[in-house]
């Protein structure tokens, strides 16, 4: 008796233990299983469209195929832009679309595409994005609940990501495209991506200059048309001025910066620094060895920190003298000491009860340890801008220009062996150079860390999700 009930708690236990993973993994495998199928179905020109047993279906990426049952397949049409943008709205004779979703109120029949993604049919004008995003209002709960009933035929697949879009007021006058790309205007008012852009005025609406990895084009963030300035739509607490610029530091999770050169103080998309710590003086303008972009102040080292959405001190400025110059991007030297910038990131394994995930990412200034005397001498740049070779006494170093993305972790190693540092130095005239050689060095052993110490650590941590099941 004892073993049979035995047996039935242990059965309990695993069915307890292993069906939320098959459930989980029915939900997964089941996810856009006939993708490649609707796929290869009739195009509505070069739009997102594609008609497939007798059906329309709409391609939103990050969630593949949605079937648009109110869609009259025979009478149904992309609009003719001429362009990409455009193609992610489609009509037939009952309705306009954006995506998979019905645009209420415009008329089919006279709906014209402006421009900029906006579509206006003269009474009724929307902006329908060009690209797909998370849909916001829906809940973890309740998408999980309509994938299982997708999964099971019993109800429509959960809408996870759309396209969104936004009804602009009537106007009395007609709205038009303004500048090349997200903005409208009826003449009066100008329109961020659909939301209204408070006072500002059209006819000297300018994109602010922007700066990238050393290359400046104009924002796609950071708008001004003479007197007032603005993030998107929103405005900020500023007076516009020619001076006035945005950046990026690489990529780092699309955070577009504004500086006002006036006096020094830094927004990070409409949020201001701390006015009581400018001006601020951006330490680095390359991004593929840091995870946080770094700002001198008159009273520290800070950085913007994308979890807590707060402008926090990473301690005491290190460059403060003045006296360092740029040797690379990321390498720095006073002449006495050699400073420089390193990314790291810390990963939590998978544990029992609890699932692994990124736990921080920091980006430190460390100070070079037992380097031989003598000034740096740069001896050449690497072919493709992998990096660039430098001596120090006798001593050859490799300061790398390329980052974790291209598994090269330290932005510095000394070369240990001549071979490599010939075939470093040679690149720009033998061109027989991958970004894999550099990797293969390392490896080997023939590139090496050098001794340093950590000076500063401007540190982001994340939250660890833990499994449901």
């Amino acid at each position: 008796m004892q073993k049979r009930a035995k047996r039935i708690v242990i059965t309990i236990v695993l069915i307890v233990a292993i069906l939320p993973m098959f459930l989980l993994f029915w939900l997964m495998s089941g996810d856009d299983e006939n993708f490649a199928t609707i796929d290869h179905g009739q195009s509505y020109g070069n739009s997102i469209y594609k008609r497939y047993q007798d059906a329309v279906y709409a391609a939103v990426p990050s969630n593949g195929y949605y079937r648009i049952d109110a869609a009259d397949p025979a009478s149904f049409q992309a609009f003719d832009t001429g362009a990409f943008d455009g193609r992610q709205a489609g009509r037939d004779q009952r309705h306009v679309y954006c995506g998979n979703l019905i645009l209420p109120d415009l008329r089919p029949a006279s709906a014209r595409y402006l421009g900029n993604s906006y579509f206006s049919d003269g009474a009724a004008t929307y902006f329908c994005s060009m690209h797909s995003r998370l849909n916001r209002e829906l809940e973890l709960l309740d998408e999980f609940w309509q994938k299982i009933l997708h999964r099971a035929g019993a109800g429509p697949k959960p809408q996870t990501y759309l396209y969104p879009y936004v009804a602009l007021p009537a106007s009395a006058r007609p709205y038009r495209p303004l500048l090349d790309r997200d903005l409208a205007t009826d003449g009066a008012r100008a329109f961020y991506r659909g939301l209204e852009m408070p006072q500002a005025n059209p006819a000297t609406l300018r994109r602010v200059p922007a700066g990238r990895d050393g290359d400046v084009r104009p924002s796609d963030d950071f708008f001004a048309d003479g007197s007032r300035v603005y993030f998107h739509e929103q405005p900020l607490p500023l007076s516009d001025d020619p001076a006035l610029h945005a950046f990026m530091v690489g990529d780092l999770y699309r955070q577009p910066y504004l500086r006002d050169p006036r006096d020094g103080m830094v927004y990070v998309g409409a949020q201001p620094f701390d006015a009581a710590h400018a001006p601020y003086r951006l330490i680095n303008e390359k991004g593929r060895h840091v995870y946080q972009a770094l700002f001198a102040s008159k009273d520290g080292l800070y950085f913007y920190n994308t979890q807590t959405r707060q402008l926090e001190r990473a301690g005491d400025d290190p460059f403060a003298s003045g006296a360092y110059a740029e040797l690379s991007p990321y390498v720095y030297s006073d002449g006495a000491q050699t400073l420089f910038l390193r990314a790291e990131e810390v990963w939590a394994r998978s544990t029992r009860g609890g699932g692994g995930g990124l736990v921080s990412r920091s980006t430190l200034v460390n100070r070079l340890r037992d380097a031989p005397d003598g000034a740096w001498v740069k001896r050449g740049v690497v072919y493709h801008n992998f990096g660039t070779v430098w001596q120090k006494g006798g001593t050859l170093y490799y300061f790398d220009e390329m980052g974790p993305s291209q598994l090269i972790s330290n932005p510095i190693y000394q070369i240990l062996d001549p071979v490599a540092a010939d075939f470093l130095l040679r690149s720009q005239e033998t061109r027989q150079i991958t970004a894999d050689d550099i990797r293969k060095l390392i490896r080997g052993g023939k590139l090496a860390v050098p001794q340093y110490e950590t000076v500063l650590e401007a540190k982001t941590r994340y939250r660890k999700i833990f499994s449901i099941f």
